[in-house]
Parts: C-alpha cells; structure tokens; sequence
C-alpha cells in the first residue's frame, strides 16, 4: 500500500522527494475533491491532508465519519508546509510518519 499527501505544492514537492505522490489542493473544496478520488483507490494505505483545510468544520466531520467507518486508509493530519508548525517541523513529522530521514 501507498500515501498521498493532499497539501500546498512545497507540501507536496516535499513529499515526491521521499516517493509519496499527492496533489496540490488551494481551498478547502479541492482538498474534498481530492481526498474523495484518493479514497476510491484500493491501493493507498495512508492520507495524508495539510491542517489548513480544516478550518472548514464539515472537513473534519467528513474525515472523522470515513475513520469510523474504514480501517484504511488511515487519515493523518499535519500542518502544512506554512501552517502553524508549533510543535515539530514538517521535515521531522515527515521522518516520524515514514520512517526517512530528510
């Protein structure tokens, strides 16, 4: 099984680095549009979706509806690469979900 990461496009060049494919999502509606695609895929084990789109409430109620009702894909949120980092920087959240060293 596979990632795709759902972000901005330094987000997402980021990611290709390490081999995880993605797509570039500006708003909140094209981060819908692109998880809904990435969940008919049988082959992606792990989403990965910026922060920034959750500022929209029905975001985070759809993401946590498809967590109660599937086992994968597994749904990781993290901030993107302009988001509020307060905690660990991307290149360090990258090395803990995958396990590669940036």
């Amino acid at each position: 099984m596979i990632g795709y990461v759902i972000g901005d496009s330094d987000m997402i060049t980021g990611f290709k680095l390490v081999g995880v494919d993605g797509v570039e999502a500006t708003s909140v509606d094209e981060a819908r549009q692109a998880l809904n695609k990435a969940l008919m895929r049988s082959d992606i084990g792990f989403i990965i979706i910026s922060e920034a789109f959750f500022i929209d409430p029905s975001l985070r109620e759809e993401v946590d509806k498809i967590r109660q009702e599937r086992v994968t894909p597994l749904i990781i949120e993290i901030p993107g690469s302009k988001g509020p980092a307060n905690e660990m920087q991307l290149s360090a959240m990258i090395t803990k979900i995958l396990g590669i060293k940036m």
